[in-house]
């Protein structure tokens, strides 16, 4: 037997304000911040990637707890490896020093975490492909890739974006979702309850005497 998420006094108080429990529960529970560690997956479509073909790049973003991590801003670049074993940028929250990417693809978020975007296939060979996140503004993280395009199946390729810092607006904002909005809704319930509670106790009036 499930047992119910809320005591049935709640659950009559959020029902008398459907909307408003609504809207303080997502507001809650949408706070997005990047002060930690992303664990991330590429996968590409088809597979295994060929020149010259549409390839779509799915990435999914994970928090520690291996939450969604959502409202994210993510592209990717891609660039060719020029040489065999050439090295490529380590994980950081600082833009690397690159040469101008040969494709630069914007990523949408189609679900919860799950970000894509599509592009042509350059010619085969290895491609360096270099995730970045730049939700926060003037901030970043990224992390490098390497795919194989005209080989054999590339598969799941994970990755780590590492914590970004977050300024002191920032910071003061993440607190105000973190510690104000719970606070908020939970005062609010609080008092549908116990506004709730007050009209059920007062007492009746008893039915007047017919004058006739």
């Amino acid at each position: 037997m499930r047992r119910s998420a809320a005591p049935p006094a709640c659950a009559r108080a959020l029902g008398a304000k459907p909307l408003l429990a609504v809207l303080l529960f997502a507001l809650a529970g949408s706070a997005a911040a990047h002060a930690f560690l992303v664990l991330g997956e590429l996968t590409v479509t088809p597979d295994p990637p060929r020149p010259g073909e549409r390839l779509v790049i799915a990435i999914d973003m994970a928090d520690p707890s291996l939450a969604p991590v959502e409202d994210a801003v993510v592209f990717v670049e891609v660039r060719r490896q020029r040489l065999v074993g050439e090295s490529v940028p380590a994980a950081s929250t600082e833009t690397p020093d690159l040469p101008p990417p040969d494709v630069s693809i914007d990523l949408e978020e189609t679900r919860p975490g799950r970000y894509e975007g599509a592009f042509t296939a350059p010619d085969g060979g290895t491609h360096h492909l270099l995730v970045r996140d730049q939700t926060f503004q003037w901030e970043e993280a990224n992390a490098s890739v390497m795919l194989e395009i005209g080989q054999s199946p590339v598969g799941t390729l994970p990755f780590i974006l590492p914590p970004t810092a977050i300024g002191p607006r920032s910071l003061w904002v993440w607190l105000l979702w973190l510690i104000g909005v719970p606070l908020l809704a939970g005062a609010v319930v609080t008092a549908l309850v116990l506004g709730n509670r007050s009209a059920s106790a007062q007492p009746s009036k008893p039915a007047e005497p017919d004058a006739t």
